[in-house]
């Protein structure tokens, strides 16, 4: 007994009395954490899942209008032209941070970039492009000033019989002096000097022509 008296003496200074509650405290503590880090990687993984939906939305959202937008501008282009022009995706596996190149192929000619082409080539690529976008997303009214400056006679014609079959849907102002493009207005405002006055002429096929000081 005296043995067993001095062995408990000589382990009571080296023993952890409190040993039993804090292995408690530090079980229950990982219970807890352990607890908080699985909810934690469920929330994690629900972002990174309604961040991939977005991702994919936005690429199908993409890729739809691209196709849409690259049809209608074939279309209207050959109309235009005769040609063809379409788009391109500088690289498809990285969409959303690589470039689009609008291509054109005039008749007779090599594919080229649209801007390696004239400035009378430019215009018409242009706008067939916005046209095309406007098939795919209208809006209400268009304002274009001189599009025609640098169109010859026969593009000219062929732009002005497409923005009349446009107007049906959509409102289109347009600043120009070519008569081919006069012939198709449905109501034309000139405008001239006199006197160092501008005067106003309002006419319309079938309406007296208003003449307005201003």
């Amino acid at each position: 007994l005296e043995k067993i008296g001095l062995e408990y003496q000589h382990l009571k200074d080296n023993v952890n009395l409190l040993a039993d509650r804090n292995y408690r405290e530090i079980t229950t503590g990982y219970k807890n954490l352990s607890l908080r880090k699985n909810q934690l990687e469920g929330e994690r993984n629900a972002i990174v899942q309604f961040i991939e939906s977005i991702e994919a939305e936005k690429k199908h959202v993409f890729i739809d209008a691209f196709e849409k937008i690259d049809r209608e501008l074939r279309n209207i282009f050959n109309k235009l032209t005769g040609g063809s022009a379409w788009l391109e995706i500088e690289d498809s596996s990285n969409i959303f941070s690589s470039g689009i190149f609008l291509m054109t192929q005039f008749p007779d000619k090599a594919p080229r970039e649209s801007t390696s082409i004239s400035g009378g080539e430019k215009t018409i690529t242009a706008l067939a492009f916005i046209l095309s976008i406007q098939s795919v997303y209208p809006s209400p009214f268009y304002l274009f000033d001189e599009i025609d400056a640098h169109l010859d006679a026969v593009n000219a014609e062929r732009l002005s019989e497409l923005l009349k079959e446009r107007s049906k849907k959509s409102q289109i102002i347009l600043v120009t002096l070519k008569p081919s493009m006069m012939a198709h207005a449905s109501v034309i405002y000139g405008v001239y000097n006199e006197d160092g006055l501008s005067k106003v002429i309002r006419y319309k096929p079938g309406v007296e022509v208003i003449v307005r000081s201003s």
